[in-house]
């Protein structure tokens, strides 16, 4: 019994210290939730009275809203929720359009794919999602991704540690259950995330059907959205996490409206043999707003003469400035030539056939700088964020390094500017992501040397109890414990609109 008061201190200071870390890995992680709601054009609200948007309203009056959000080209789904989660562009992270084609490879890249939703070998190319950046930080960083376009797979190695098994963005799942869902991620008592990617099939699908702004997308926004967005609200402050989390609530892009009589048939200035675009089955379910376009062995040129005086297309060479501005120009997915309208309403087809049977009213993927009825909306609220502010317009790219700073985390290679965005934050938040980390570090240490102190103590308590012991030593090694902790590994998961 001679150690038995040793022991004791020794006990006490190892259930100290991990109860200590607990607590700070649980309490002290900023937590974020991004949400995408798809086709959310950034004037929308705009539309509705406010008395009809409460939940939307109560972000606008007590957080930031941009006047809207320059998105990237083309202004379709996947791209843009890639670029949302990386802060790249489309040229730099590889996902270059909803259907593509690898010219190196000569595969094709098909949203719709279940596969192709997951697989590396189209995401892995030198982007990093924000749930990479947050799992290397430490690995007590959690994040969950319900559905997020782009957002479910592995990259460089590691995946979100909760996704919905088998789900993907066209998996039919109900609005309250992706929240509950987070919720649970959130509130998890063994490995909770700290940070949430929530991804929303609307107003995306119904502008589609029923035209950019009709009130089918109004009636919409004002009904399971907004009651959606309360919902979250209530559910958040029901478990104790409304007023430590940071929401930001954006889209991909907005919406525009078709007009048949600005149709574009290719086949009115182009032999068929003469090209290829990075849509399989260009005609049937084609990228048709702004198209790839690969010509076939020596007939560039003649794409380019047959096509120069088109005054409703903008005819984009590859290596030019217009594509280099657009920052749409160095991948290998990106075609020799790229089609999109000179102005909001075209649509491109390879024939009559193609168009007849083109349902859509509403549409998106223009250039954002000439149409910018297809940027997003910007809404943001939390301890972070300042209150009643509103924002001028900034870049979609420059949302990764926000997140980053949010979450004290140092972000990755990126296209994006922070400086672009902290005046969304207030002036306390910006040097929060600093000093939290110092902060832990000093907590840390002076537990450490206050525990050690007592360890000290208690020790030199024994020493005195023992004096013969230690006066004359004895023949036994002295045993040395490492206390390593475990290992953590990843938690792993095991027909649609034209212009998604």
């Amino acid at each position: 019994m001679e150690y038995a008061n040793l022991l004791t201190c020794f006990c006490h200071y190892f259930v100290l210290i991990i109860a200590f870390k607990g607590v700070l890995c649980s309490c002290a992680l900023p937590k974020l939730l991004l949400i995408s709601m798809d086709g959310f054009r950034y004037d929308y609200l705009d539309l509705i009275p406010p008395d009809e948007t409460e939940n939307f309203q109560y972000m606008i009056n007590n957080g930031v809203k941009a006047k809207s959000v320059m998105n990237v080209f083309p202004t379709v789904t996947y791209p843009n929720h890639y670029t949302l989660i990386t802060g790249m562009y489309p040229e730099s992270h590889g996902i270059v359009h909803n259907r593509f084609y690898d010219a190196y490879w000569k595969e094709y890249y098909m949203y719709n794919n279940t596969r192709d939703n997951i697989d590396p070998f189209w995401y892995d190319v030198g982007a990093e999602p924000i749930y990479v950046t947050n799992k290397k930080a430490g690995t007590s960083r959690n994040s969950g991704s319900v559905v997020w376009p782009t957002g479910i797979g592995k990259v460089k190695g590691i995946g979100p540690d909760r996704v919905i098994p088998g789900a993907n963005a066209f998996t039919q799942i109900n609005f309250t259950e992706r929240v509950e869902t987070l919720i649970e991620w959130f509130t998890d008592k063994t490995a909770p995330i700290n940070l949430g990617l929530l991804y929303f099939p609307e107003p995306d699908e119904i502008a589609h059907e029923t035209g950019a702004g009709s009130v089918n997308v109004t009636d919409f926004i004002k009904g399971e959205l907004n009651n959606v967005l309360g919902y979250l609200f209530k559910r958040l402050k029901e478990v104790n996490l409304f007023e430590e989390m940071n929401i930001i609530l954006t889209a991909d892009h907005g919406f525009a409206n078709y007009t048949k009589d600005k149709a574009v048939l290719l086949c009115d200035y182009l032999n068929s043999s003469w090209y290829k675009t990075g849509a399989e089955n260009f005609g049937s379910n084609g990228n048709h707003i702004t198209v790839n376009v690969f010509p076939e062995e020596d007939h560039e040129e003649n794409i380019l003469k047959a096509l120069h005086n088109v005054t409703s297309l903008k005819v984009y060479k590859k290596g030019d400035k217009d594509l280099v501005y657009l920052h749409y120009n160095s991948s290998v997915r990106i075609a020799p030539i790229v089609l999109t309208g000179s102005e909001e309403g075209v649509a491109i087809f390879p024939d009559a056939a193609s168009r007849d049977t083109f349902a859509n009213v509403g549409v998106h993927g223009y250039n954002p700088n000439i149409v910018p009825n297809v940027r997003p909306f910007f809404l943001a609220v939390g301890p972070a964020f300042k209150k009643g502010h509103v924002s001028e317009q900034f870049n979609s790219v420059d949302i990764y390094p926000l997140m980053c700073h949010i979450l004290g985390i140092e972000p990755a290679p990126n296209n994006g500017s922070f400086e672009n965005v902290k005046g969304l934050l207030r002036e306390k938040s910006i040097t929060d992501a600093v000093t939290i980390t110092g902060i832990s570090f000093l907590i840390i240490v002076g537990l450490s040397v206050t525990l050690a102190g007592i360890y000290a103590i208690c020790a030199c308590h024994n020493a005195r109890n023992k004096p013969r012991l230690l006066l004359h030593g004895n023949n036994r090694a002295s045993g040395v414990t490492s206390l390593r902790s475990p290992t953590h590994h990843l938690l792993n998961s095991d027909e649609d609109d034209d212009e998604f």
